[in-house]
């Protein structure tokens, strides 16, 4: 191992196993290091796809031990959460120089079928049911001639998730970048 970039793992910190021993890598979290001529490792076992901790049938947290020169730090990047679309999300639709914003409402089935990405989450596959807003303080909804609310369906292909500013001294919320 390179001395100059090696620093020694602490309590807290993330680590995957290098070599499987009889199953799968194990992901852990270093919760106690003991000192020695070969410092050992206690560590809570996490799930692989959440990171969250993993229990017995019992419902008892799993730990595993483990010598420090048979693990090496968890690359974060891979186990982060891509954003996806949720109900409330304000967004944004480009498509031939055409822009629209909208505040996202339900999610629709092409088909018209049942879909669970309203309970479970954005599913990639929905169309995207929205309100159309104003980009203007305070983020009013539009409305056509008779006074209902404009409202659109489309596809996530054009969209792009805003972020939204707090009130400023003229009041009402904002669009960042508008």
């Amino acid at each position: 191992m390179n001395k100059k970039n090696y620093t020694p793992l602490e309590i807290g910190d993330r680590v995957i196993e290098k070599f499987a021993s009889n199953q799968k890598k194990r992901i852990g979290e270093v919760i106690f290091v003991q000192e020695g001529r070969k410092r050992k490792l206690q560590l809570l076992q996490l799930n692989p796809h959440d990171l969250s901790p993993v229990r017995k049938s019992n419902l008892e947290l799993k730990f595993f031990r483990i010598s420090e020169c048979k693990c090496k730090k968890l690359n974060r990047l891979k186990y982060l959460k891509k954003p996806t679309f949720q109900i409330g999300d304000i967004i944004r639709y480009s498509r031939n120089a055409q822009v629209k914003y909208g505040k996202i409402v339900s999610f629709v089935h092409p088909d018209g079928l049942y879909t669970e990405s309203n309970e479970k989450g954005y599913n990639g596959k929905d169309l995207i049911e929205c309100v159309a807003i104003k980009a203007r303080d305070g983020l009013p909804r539009k409305t056509n001639g008779t006074g209902e609310v404009i409202r659109f369906t489309i596809g996530p292909k054009h969209l792009k998730i805003c972020q939204i500013l707090p009130m400023d001294q003229s009041g009402g919320q904002r669009i960042k970048g508008f």
